[in-house]
């Protein structure tokens, strides 16, 4: 039996998929799993017994004749007993309706949004815990007949290509050897209402430096970022600067699995790095874990949030504006309330 899993965006989501996509592969052997995303997500799901991956340039396949273009290209490569529908968007509906005409069974995702404007309304808010995504998937997967349960981390295997590259990568910058402590540090995010302030950051990784003398911090962000990342650097040899333009997706990971702790904003950085069950710390103001997001597996350590606001969240996704105008749910976290954090999960007063 195959499957034809479609996920198309965000990077967090599409990656989120892989706890699912291991739980159903393991339980049922016998079943193949066609995954249908952007083909730069392809290294997420390595080493995934009988997941396949068709990894697409979405530019190609623009309009309704661009999906149905894309329909017959995929029938080809089927035939698919049912169409798994993790996306639930534009794109993935018009093509699982044309797989539905031809009498393939559809089950989609329910994402929750009644639920979820609930959570972020001014007024009566109703801010209860709802289904993580990995849950969401898992329930799609449930309804088409193949229920499942979450196996133990990591969910993302780095391949032996991501790992070269990292390996290159450091040597290229006299790093031969780990030695003290790694952090990363991701300050960027998909919406600016979702980063911490820039003097933020600033005081941050001078704090890092003084607080753990024996440190190496890794930036990462995009190629546009690294232009503002190479300015809080200032040369500073301690620090080095991770862009996944130069370095792809599977650069990253391989330098990402090498860290002690990620921090980072409630961005893709986070949620990549808890499935690689690197321990992380994710700030979150406008928008809030129980909304479905929290970094997976850990919910509760990798969170670091202010709790006595009740204005959050005030977004899902971060795209809105600040009506209070102070950004109290940010600012109100400090660089000395992650550096005690970085001690809990340490589970020690020092790390050395």
């Amino acid at each position: 039996m195959n499957l034809l899993v479609l996920r198309f965006s965000a990077m967090g989501d599409v990656a989120l998929m892989a706890p699912a996509l291991i739980a159903v592969a393991a339980k049922y052997t016998n079943i193949q799993l066609t995954v249908v995303t952007r083909g730069n997500y392809a290294p997420f799901f390595y080493n995934i017994p009988n997941v396949h991956v068709i990894g697409i340039n979405l530019k190609k396949y623009k309009g309704l004749s661009g999906l149905y273009r894309l329909f017959k290209e995929l029938n080809k490569l089927g035939p698919y007993e049912k169409i798994v529908d993790l996306h639930s968007s534009v794109r993935s509906r018009f093509i699982s309706f044309f797989f539905w005409i031809r009498g393939v069974s559809v089950f989609r995702i329910i994402k929750g949004r009644r639920e979820k404007m609930r959570q972020i309304r001014k007024t009566r808010k109703v801010l209860r815990k709802l289904p993580h995504t990995v849950d969401r998937y898992l329930k799609v997967f449930e309804k088409a007949g193949f229920p499942a349960t979450v196996r133990k981390g990591p969910w993302i295997n780095v391949d032996p290509e991501s790992k070269i590259y990292a390996k290159d990568f450091l040597l290229a910058r006299k790093i031969d050897k780990k030695e003290g402590l790694w952090v990363g540090y991701a300050p960027f995010a998909g919406h600016k209402l979702k980063e911490w302030p820039m003097e933020k950051s600033l005081e941050l990784l001078k704090l890092l430096k003084e607080e753990f003398p024996n440190i190496r911090i890794f930036l990462f962000g995009s190629s546009q970022e690294a232009v503002q990342m190479e300015e809080w650097r200032n040369g500073d040899q301690s620090m080095t600067i991770v862009s996944g333009g130069k370095l792809g997706i599977r650069g990253e990971l391989g330098i990402m699995e090498r860290m002690d702790v990620i921090i980072g904003m409630d961005s893709s950085n986070i949620h990549i790095a808890a499935l690689l069950k690197r321990p992380v710390i994710a700030l979150f103001g406008t928008t809030h874990p129980l909304s479905g997001f929290a970094p997976f597996g850990q919910e509760d350590t990798g969170v670091l949030q202010i709790d006595d606001l009740p204005c959050r969240p005030c977004s899902i996704y971060g795209n809105t504006t600040c009506y209070r105008k102070d950004f109290a749910c940010m600012e109100r976290i400090t660089p000395e309330d992650v550096i005690k954090r970085i001690n809990v999960i340490k589970n020690i007063n020092t790390l050395f």
